[in-house]
């Protein structure tokens, strides 16, 4: 495989491209994979409208739907374990594949068959128990609707035994030998954990299990193992190398991972930044930027700037903002005489500036599996974007006028008069979501369930922009996609409660405190997300790194929202950054752009954004500000 299609690939496995049909395996499967599909959709719809209709009512008469809180577990039980294994058909699953892009032929299968059996092996653990939690789900019943538990579990199993199933398909494709060859890390994986089951329990070591456990995630990790995998894995070895909990404790782990109602907003969000880039909405409000400050010295790179801005306020994606604004602005700056080296290294920095702007998947993660407040992150995220965009446009302009780049056409005001009423729609979905947030109107669930409402509204009233395949693809890749990254979270759930168990949070606590002062254990946590990023897809790195780290952040006596937003931006600098981020690859792909020629000046415009992210430590009233005018705590 050459170096450009595997840039194509990570592109793609990123989520820059609508969802594509699987190879060709199975086509029984097929109807099977289709079924789900559109349960899953289905489910994502009623949520929408029960949402949505909920927070109507309440505006109107101060009154909730009471089932409403019961329905949401089993609406998001089936988005999540149907969605994943669905995600998982079409694609790698949400994995590190750049070890596996390197290998080829028998070599390549074998590590194939030995991430795939590691995942096989994952699925099984946590189903062998699922009958003994599925028994103890039937004895309790929600609330409300007065139905047992076992109507939201019955979907945690369905997704295990799909995932199972899935993954025999993917091992069907390789050859016998190359599995064979596989088996044998995961075998030995399995004989060490119940070798060190048994030492522990007979007291003959006593060293911290997570020592034995890294080597195994980092298997796990370039063997192409997904990463919802890899965290329930941590677990899983864990708590059966220990004995410190029944093995049960998996399966609930996974179970009561996605019962926050907060996470709700993720399938909504996917869903509004899907429709804003399917219907062309978010293609306007680029031109009508492009058409304000097009003008300036290096002003279509500053558009592309302002555009990222802009639209990661809308599509919660990262991908979907890189893909969006690159392929907009990709002609117009090609037009004008800029370096396709110089737009996409600009394209990978502001995709990390714009990592906390609302409404942010990574602040929704962060505050879903934290005590932070998701209302406040995106009230915080605000201010720190728009100093790390203001770093970005001194870069451009220090750059344009070094290189003698060209302006865009002349500043026209009646031209650019007219591009606001045809982008002014468009602009008013973060209004909406901020403003319904902020104003005490609506929860963030809420208010992405609106935005949902409001674009599709929009798109059919006003752009005539939808039709059926259009809606359908947008409902189907965001649901997908969705499920895939609650599964995630499920999955790091497992983790997490390894990690308590184990104590090494209070560890980490104890030794940074003896070592270090609150401003260097800033910095030292900077470095470490990017380090992290820069391996990991992004919410992993916050899913493992902010339930350890804000703690001892808390010790320090370290704002806990200014401390979140810091480590939302770092994950998003050390995604973006060469030479192994993936988001600089998938910026590369969409920008057509050579990886080794973008990497000096991609490189540059990151240490801006560093610059940047260094004042907001220095700063912390930059974070708090804002929450604190609106009484945000």
């Amino acid at each position: 495989m050459t170096r450009s299609e595997v840039v194509a690939k990570r592109a793609e496995d990123c989520g820059v491209h609508a969802l594509s049909a699987p190879p060709r395996r199975h086509r029984r499967l097929d109807g099977l994979a289709l079924t789900i599909e559109m349960v899953a959709v289905a489910a994502i719809i009623v949520n929408i409208f029960v949402t949505f209709g909920n927070a109507l009512v309440r505006f109107l008469t101060r009154q909730d739907f009471a089932w409403a809180a019961d329905l949401w577990q089993v609406l998001i039980a089936m988005i999540t374990f149907l969605g994943a294994p669905a995600y998982y058909r079409r694609t790698t699953g949400m994995a590190y594949t750049a070890v596996l892009d390197t290998l080829q032929g028998s070599q390549r299968q074998a590590a194939e068959a030995c991430g795939l059996l590691i995942m096989l092996g994952v699925c099984v653990t946590a189903l062998a128990p699922f009958p003994t939690f599925f028994a103890s789900q039937r004895l309790q019943t929600l609330p409300i609707l007065g139905i047992d538990s076992g109507y939201v579990a019955i979907w945690l199993g369905v997704g295990l035994v799909l995932m199972c199933l899935f993954t025999l398909e993917k091992l069907s494709t390789l050859r016998p030998p190359a599995i064979a060859c596989g088996a044998i890390v995961p075998v030995l994986i399995a004989l060490a954990t119940l070798a060190l089951r048994r030492a522990y329990a007979q007291g003959h070591v006593d060293w911290d299990p997570f020592l034995p456990i890294l080597p195994v995630i980092a298997v796990s990790f370039v063997c192409g193992v997904p990463i919802g995998g890899i965290l329930a894995l941590g677990g899983m070895l864990f708590f059966i190398a220990t004995g410190d909990a029944p093995i049960v404790a998996i399966t609930s782990a996974l179970q009561y991972g996605i019962h926050s109602y907060i996470l709700l907003a993720i399938p909504f969000f996917m869903l509004a930044g899907t429709l804003m880039e399917v219907t062309g909405m978010a293609r306007r409000m680029i031109d009508m930027v492009q058409e304000w400050v097009g003008h300036w010295t290096g002003g279509l790179l500053i558009a592309q700037i302002i555009g990222m801005y802009i639209f990661s306020g809308v599509s919660g994606s990262k991908a979907a903002d890189v893909a969006t604004v690159g392929s907009v602005m990709k002609a117009p700056l090609r037009q004008y005489g800029y370096p396709p080296t110089e737009s996409v290294a600009v394209l990978a920095a502001a995709a990390a500036m714009g990592e906390t702007i609302p409404p942010s998947l990574a602040l929704l993660v962060l505050g879903s599996i934290t005590t932070l407040s998701v209302g406040s992150l995106f009230v915080a995220g605000i201010i720190p974007a728009t100093v790390l965009a203001i770093t970005l446009i001194i870069a451009v302009v220090i750059r344009s006028k070094l290189k003698g780049f060209h302006k865009g056409e002349p500043f026209n005001l009646e031209r650019a008069l007219r591009s606001i009423p045809r982008a002014f729609p468009a602009l008013l979905v973060p209004v909406i979501v901020i403003g319904g947030i902020v104003g005490g109107f609506a929860s963030p669930t809420e208010s992405a369930s609106l935005a949902v409402v409001y674009a599709f509204a929009v798109a059919i009233l006003v752009y005539h922009s939808v039709g059926w395949k259009t809606c359908w693809t947008a409902l189907r890749d965001a649901t997908l996609i969705a499920g895939m990254i609650l599964f995630m979270i499920a999955a790091s759930n497992v983790l997490s409660q390894a990690i308590v168990t184990d104590g090494l949070g209070r560890s980490l606590a104890v030794w940074f405190g003896s070592r270090s002062s609150p401003l260097l254990f800033m910095f030292v946590s900077m470095f470490a997300m990017i380090l992290i990023g820069l391996v990991l897809e992004g919410l992993p790195a916050i899913l493992i790194a902010a339930p350890i780290l804000l703690p001892v952040a808390i010790r320090f006596h370290i704002e806990p929202l200014q401390y979140g937003i810091v480590l939302a931006i770092s994950m998003g600098v050390g995604v973006f950054m060469p030479p192994i981020g993936i988001g600089y690859y998938v910026a590369c792909a969409i920008g057509q752009s050579s990886v080794s020629a973008t990497m000096r000046p991609s490189m540059l415009y990151t240490l801006f954004v560093i610059a940047g992210l260094v004042v907001v430590i220095l700063f912390p009233q930059i974070t708090v500000l804002l929450p604190h005018y609106f009484g945000m705590n």
